[in-house]
């Protein structure tokens, strides 16, 4: 994947902002108990005879249990288990496999066995718990809530198949330089978290610059139709120089969302830290965009601003209302926008 390969080049889907605006009530994850003292970093040694088995035989690995039922091991972060008697049991659906490990019950580990999805057993890791540390080196830190990624992933299948297809069941992601990610061969496309933000990738999403979906708990919030909380000053200290904005998300009129996206190359990050004036800023920012008459706009929110020293990033909604004249008379259109504004300084 482009963007988790080493070069780590993010491609990020300007409409995406928009594809994971609607949403039901419905919370896929699944609750599951992993005795805590299980939790802790593994040294292990993979055993198998089966000529079809993922690992060579003597294959040693470090496998980490965290909280939450969270796995890493090689490449893959795992989690949402399936607890059966003793055994949590993870599918690995890219893969073809599951991962069972042993002893949930008495919370003492005894093993962990690689099944086929027909449940035949590959191989088995043998070992022992080397430190009670739950940090995974590809991620470099402890796993984010997997069960909000698990959940936030699960209802943007849901709700878009057409982007994010999963026809199988999976509680695997992959890691790579410090992303959890979810790649979807049929559309080309990766979704994935880092320092608890989600981005997109690949597929109709195009090779443009950046674009920052959100956080996890907002991105979440959106797709389940839960109110984002909207901020009442948003971060100060924005550094000064030129910036080039990219401007991303959705209109809807009449309950009908459409992709929209907006950038410019030369232009001056908010240099005021007012909610008002970043107002100002996004009807200054889209006053040349086509179709698009910014001294209409109305009922800002903005949330989830951030800045750092080359980026200033924040999510606007507000509405307008325009007036068309028609041979029959006048008609009124009202229009929702939910866009995010991503300064990257040159």
């Amino acid at each position: 994947m482009a963007i988790f390969n080493k070069t780590l080049r993010r491609v990020l889907a300007p409409c995406i902002a928009g594809a994971l605006m609607i949403g039901s009530s419905a919370v896929l994850a699944q609750s599951t108990s992993i005795p805590a003292s299980l939790e802790g970093t593994y040294s292990l040694t993979f055993a198998s005879t089966q000529s079809g088995a993922p690992l060579a035989n003597g294959t040693t690995i470090d496998m980490v249990i965290a909280a939450g039922g969270t796995i890493c091991i090689a490449d893959l972060v795992l989690s949402s288990p399936t607890v059966t008697g003793s055994e949590a049991v993870w599918s690995i659906a890219d893969l073809g496999v599951k991962l069972a490990v042993s002893n949930v019950s008495s919370g003492s580990f005894t093993g962990a066995t690689v099944l086929s999805n027909a449940d035949v057993q590959l191989g088995q890791f043998t070992g022992s718990k080397t430190s009670n540390a739950t940090s995974c080196s590809l991620l470099g830190g402890t796993p984010p809530d997997m069960s909000q990624v698990s959940t936030l992933i699960a209802k943007a299948e849901e709700l878009y198949a057409d982007l994010f297809p999963n026809t199988t069941a999976n509680t695997a992601f992959f890691t790579e330089g410090g992303y959890v990610y979810r790649f979807y061969a049929s559309t080309g496309i990766y979704i994935g978290i880092k320092d608890n933000t989600v981005y997109v990738q690949g597929g109709a999403f195009g090779n443009g610059d950046p674009v920052t979906i959100g956080t996890i708990a907002n991105t979440l919030a959106e797709l389940t139709g839960q109110p984002v909380t909207p901020i009442e000053e948003p971060n100060t200290g924005i550094p000064g120089g030129d910036y080039k904005l990219t401007i991303a998300g959705t209109v809807s009129t009449s309950g009908v969302a459409t992709p929209f996206t907006f950038e410019i190359d030369s232009i001056q990050a908010p240099g005021d830290n007012e909610v008002d004036n970043l107002e100002e800023d996004v009807k200054k920012a889209l006053k040349d965009a086509e179709g698009v008459d910014a001294s209409t706009f109305s009922d800002f929110q903005i949330s989830e601003a951030s800045v750092s020293s080359d980026r200033v990033f924040y999510r606007a909604r507000f509405n307008s209302t325009t007036t068309t004249q028609t041979v029959i008379g006048p008609i009124t259109t009202n229009v929702a926008y939910n866009l995010t504004f991503e300064y990257l300084k040159k």
